[in-house]
């Protein structure tokens, strides 16, 4: 006999969302909406933008619900997404702002970070796929090293020998370049 939807734990009612029980998502809301949207609160956004990311994280919950991998936490999982689609949202911004506004001087500021961003992604290519993975939710998602440990079902001293080596190996390539 299934637990009711309250008495579910989230990774259970994440596989029941797949399942097709729609309901599940609304226990999902209930328990880490206010958190969804704290989070991005504290990232800089307004009360209205961080309500836009909040909508856009559980519609993407519910888009990737068969992407759930049980191993790992349920929370977890909705912050891989919540800071990637904050992440998604400011390029989104900075991409219509610099459209709209490509004379004024404020562009020209964000030029540097997209060339860095450039030479950011093709540094990180050298890495190993694990090594990548690593880098990648440290410093472009932003996540910090007890998030990433649990995620990946790694100890977080782990994780932060493989970030130290990797920054080693970045460090060493990018000065011979």
């Amino acid at each position: 006999m299934k637990k009711t939807l309250q008495d579910s734990t989230d990774e259970e009612l994440l596989l029941r969302l797949a399942e097709g029980e729609p309901e599940a998502l609304d226990h999902l809301y209930s328990r880490h909406s206010g958190r969804v949207l704290n989070y991005s609160l504290r990232r800089g956004l307004s009360q209205e933008r961080s309500e836009d990311v909040l909508q856009i994280v559980f519609l993407q919950l519910h888009r990737k619900k068969h992407l759930y991998d049980p191993r790992h936490s349920a929370l977890a999982w909705i912050y891989v997404i919540t800071r990637s689609e904050l992440k998604d949202y400011r390029n989104r911004e900075i991409k219509d702002f610099s459209e709209l506004n490509e004379s004024l001087s404020q562009t020209e500021g964000l030029a540097p970070s997209l060339e860095l961003k450039d030479e950011t992604e093709s540094l990180l290519a050298e890495l190993k796929p694990r090594e990548q993975e690593v880098m990648k939710l440290r410093y472009l998602d932003e996540m910090e090293y007890n998030d990433i440990a649990n995620l990946l079902k790694e100890s977080e001293s782990n994780i932060r020998q493989i970030v130290s080596r990797s920054l080693r190996l970045l460090r060493s390539r990018r000065k011979k370049s």
